[in-house]
């Protein structure tokens, strides 16, 4: 057990790293972001967060707590990475957006403190992922919510050969693995994307049905979306990958209601459920 709990420490100590040196160097906000919340909070939308007290836990440099502060949330990020200085550039002229540095695993703050809690993108990297649901589920008031979304198992061949590289990546010296992202993210941009985008232009979105789904979602942003992507791929050092039956187990064994879980094409699954009221 004490190599077991030793392992866990270390493999924190390279995630708090990794992610505070990836959004420290790639904390850029692009205006594509609002969307992106949006589709990982569905069926959820800005009508929700008006007034409520939220927890954006693992808010990296911040460009979600950003959108759900703009859309009226009193919101409080927490990341136990450097990340969160970045997140304080972000939000700085948000009054409604308080930060603290802290483990989602162990979160300093009482139980049923937020009306809502949500995690995207995060719990996938952590040592005990539905330890830290339930860690944040506690978090949350009485006929609250909370909200996760995590990477998906559908792309199995994808992932098991992406596993298969980052033993090695994981482990390089950062500005290595930032070349080799930056590689990456070129021969998506010149491979894919820019013909991609060409092609769109010339015979219309009928040629969409012939492109990979990835190449159609990165062709909406800057280059620095995917750069960061295959930086995140390549450096942190936990992932794990998850269905839509992983996750209502995950809802039941935290005793949550009104449950919606729902897939965000072979990328991601999203749970929404409700702490139910007293």
């Amino acid at each position: 057990m004490a190599q077991t709990n030793e392992h866990s420490d270390a493999l924190r100590t390279q995630t708090r790293r990794s992610f505070g040196y990836q959004w420290t160097e790639f904390g850029e906000m692009t205006e594509q972001f609002r969307g992106d919340f949006l589709n990982y909070i569905h069926p959820l939308g800005p009508e929700f967060f008006p007034g409520k007290r939220g927890l954006d836990a693992g808010c990296g440099f911040g460009r979600h707590l950003f959108h759900a502060a703009r859309f009226g949330a009193r919101m409080t990020g927490l990341d136990f990475s450097r990340a969160i200085e970045r997140a304080h550039d972000i939000t700085r002229g948000e009054a409604n957006v308080r930060l603290v540095q802290g483990d989602i695993l162990r979160p300093p703050f009482e139980p049923g403190a937020f009306d809502f809690v949500y995690s995207l993108g995060v719990l996938h990297h952590t040592v005990d992922p539905e330890g830290a649901f339930q860690a944040l589920r506690a978090l949350v008031r009485p006929g609250g919510s909370i909200f996760v979304w995590v990477y998906s198992k559908s792309r199995r061949w994808t992932n098991a050969f992406l596993e298969m590289a980052r033993a090695i990546t994981s482990r390089l010296p950062f500005p290595l693995t930032r070349a080799l992202s930056w590689c990456g993210a070129v021969v998506d941009t010149v491979g894919f994307i820019w013909p991609y985008r060409l092609l769109r232009r010339i015979a219309g979105p009928g040629v969409d049905r012939f492109v990979l789904p990835r190449v159609r979602v990165y062709a909406k942003y800057p280059f620095q979306v995917c750069y960061a992507d295959w930086f995140d791929r390549l450096s942190a050092p936990i992932r794990y990958y998850y269905d839509g039956d992983d996750l209502k187990g995950w809802a039941a064994r935290a005793g949550l209601v009104n449950v919606s879980v729902s897939q965000t094409g072979l990328y991601g699954w999203r749970l929404y459920g409700e702490v139910p009221p007293q």
